[in-house]
């Protein structure tokens, strides 16, 4: 999944544990990676605008989510902006931004509706050609909701799992306190966190624009892109931090939540089945929804709203 996979498991059989969980994140890679020849993601993009493919049961729930969540969010978070980002990473390499006439033409391959879902028959279709889904927005979380879903069947009681800064906890940390999660600061080194989130039996996932950006004629552009307008999404926040039982949901609702700025991601957050989430703003406020206050502790004086 290119990223770090790291696993905190509490249990006589850990090892096993561990190598069960590996297993199961090298199966789901294989079917669901948008680099993956033979995966149902790559399968399907190679069919699209010429037929509908049969895929797995799996494959085509966290679809019908990831639809679901795109049509919640107005487009706010899509999965089908494959064809977008690889525009904005050519423009990085040539050093050059895209033509309004290429956002254009781009975007029209990237409408969430031309997705088309059959759970009668187990198929998907993408109508446009060119269409291509990418399940990066939601993956990390399905990866992380499936090893907990694993530790449990294998009686795990605690544990911790982060893929990527997606992180979800099970149970106590071993000396019977909740387990802590940070809270990386957007405009500081990796590792420096504004705060932290005491939690158990929830996952923790953070969206923002502060790590993996491109550089064009010496000015930033981050990778969280919105469909809506084929651009680098410019809302008034640096982070959306969102708590949840599903690392899945909370994946997907942070992304959305960030593109749509302060006032519409708290609104969205709150119509959410989310706990609730943590925006940190252009202006270095922190606001809070009130499901979360009792599990965040501010590490740095920043003004802090419950809202």
């Amino acid at each position: 999944m290119n990223t770090k996979v790291e696993q905190k498991i509490v249990s006589p059989s850990a090892k096993a544990i561990y190598k069960a969980s590996h297993q199961e994140l090298q199966r789901l890679e294989q079917t669901m990676s948008f680099y993956k020849e033979e995966s149902d993601v790559s399968l399907l993009n190679r069919y699209a605008g010429i037929k509908a493919i049969t895929l797995s049961k799996e494959t085509m729930a966290i679809l019908q989510r990831a639809q679901d969540i795109a049509s919640q969010s107005n487009g706010a978070f899509n999965p089908l902006l494959a064809p977008l980002i690889q525009l904005w990473k050519s423009a990085g390499i040539k050093n050059q931004l895209p033509t309004c006439d290429e956002i254009k033409s781009t975007l029209a391959r990237c409408k969430p509706k031309n997705l088309v879902l059959d759970h009668n028959h187990g198929t998907a279709y993408l109508k446009q050609k060119g269409s291509m889904v990418d399940l990066g927005g939601i993956g990390k979380g399905l990866a992380a909701d499936v090893c907990c879903d694993l530790y449990q069947k294998m009686d795990v009681t605690s544990a911790f799992v982060n893929l990527g800064g997606n992180v979800k906890t099970i149970g106590q940390h071993p000396d019977q306190k909740p387990w802590t999660v940070g809270l990386q600061h957007p405009d500081k080194p990796r590792g420096h966190c504004y705060g932290a989130i005491l939690c158990s039996d929830l996952s923790v996932v953070t969206s923002g624009g502060y790590e993996r950006y491109i550089e064009i004629d010496n000015a930033k552009y981050h990778h969280l892109l919105d469909g809506r307008t084929g651009f680098p999404a410019t809302s008034d926040l640096k982070s959306v931090t969102v708590l949840s039982e599903s690392s899945m949901t909370a994946d997907a609702l942070s992304t959305a939540a960030f593109v749509m700025g302060l006032e519409k991601g708290v609104d969205f957050i709150y119509n959410s089945d989310a706990l609730g989430g943590i925006f940190f703003t252009t202006s270095n406020e922190v606001y809070l929804t009130k499901g979360v206050r009792s599990y965040v502790k501010l590490l740095e004086r920043l003004t802090c709203y419950e809202i």
